[in-house]
């Protein structure tokens, strides 16, 4: 019989043979971890990693158990996965990411589309020196616009694989999103819209293009901030300042550079604060 996420990880400990303080560690706290056993809380993809790892448990293992029903949330922390290995530069996590898919109980054709995804941040965080997988790019962008409107799933599925575009593309692409989307947005279409323009200022800066970007910035802007936007807002900050830096070598926006990612640093995204001051210095 299959579980889910809290029955799994009460299953796992008890065989273990540990208390609830014990198996949480110092992941979390032990009050929090039992109200995930008894499915009250969630439990993010970070922590539970985190908390398998303390208990030698093998990923493999553990979502190789999910409930059938519970296939929505496991579809989840794989994304949440994927994302989080990308921002943390971990990419040895990031290459066995595919393999759990392929073990997990999802449907195969859902399988497929997760573990191209998972390939095509692969080949968004090559270095400069790796070969480029022009077939897989090919695919990617043919998922992307398989899809027949601009919802929502097709817009999180080009805001995370735009580092695969030539900027060119992504500038027509964008201003035609940004023509069909007017406020008021719902939650998930701003952290989507944000990225969007987020990973668009992204490859304008990278070719040293300035038309556009106070367009850009200005409709994020208008977007209101809320705690779950903190990390989008901020690389708004950063690039609006790049921008400013490089066409006028003012060190008040050099500053401003450095503070947003002092900021991500303090977030805890150490690898990505340093992905931004390599770009700033590029």
């Amino acid at each position: 019989m299959m579980m889910k996420i809290g029955e799994l990880l009460q299953k796992f400990r008890l065989e273990q043979g540990k208390t609830r303080k014990e198996f949480a560690s110092d992941v979390i706290s032990p009050s929090y971890y039992c109200k995930i056993e008894k499915g009250s809380h969630r439990v993010s993809a970070e922590d539970l990693i985190e908390l398998l790892k303390r208990n030698n448990i093998r990923l493999s293992d553990f979502f190789g158990m999910f409930d059938s029903q519970d296939l929505a949330k496991q579809l989840n922390l794989f994304h949440e996965m994927i994302v989080a290995a990308h921002y943390n530069g971990d990419k040895d996590s990031l290459e066995k990411i595919p393999n759990l898919i392929e073990r997990s109980l999802l449907p195969e054709e859902v399988k497929k589309e997760q573990i191209l995804i998972a390939r095509g941040y692969l080949e968004i965080d090559k270095s400069s020196t790796e070969p480029v997988n022009w077939k897989l790019r090919e695919q990617l962008r043919e998922k992307v616009f398989s899809l027949p409107n601009w919802n929502e799933e097709k817009l999180t599925l080009f805001c995370n694989l735009m580092p695969l575009y030539d900027c060119f593309s992504v500038n027509l692409i964008v201003q035609d999103i940004l023509k069909e989307y007017k406020p008021p947005f719902s939650k998930e279409l701003k952290r989507t819209l944000l990225g969007i323009i987020c990973n668009n200022l992204f490859l304008k800066l990278k070719i040293g293009e300035y038309e556009g970007i106070d367009k850009l910035v200005s409709i994020a802007d208008a977007i209101p901030s809320s705690p779950d936007l903190v990390f989008y807002k901020n690389n708004i900050i950063f690039y609006k300042n790049m921008a400013l830096y490089k066409s006028s070598n003012a060190t008040k926006y050099l500053k401003k550079c450095q503070k947003a990612i002092e900021i991500c640093a303090w977030l805890g995204m150490e690898a990505y604060a340093q992905h931004m001051s390599e770009f700033l210095e590029g």
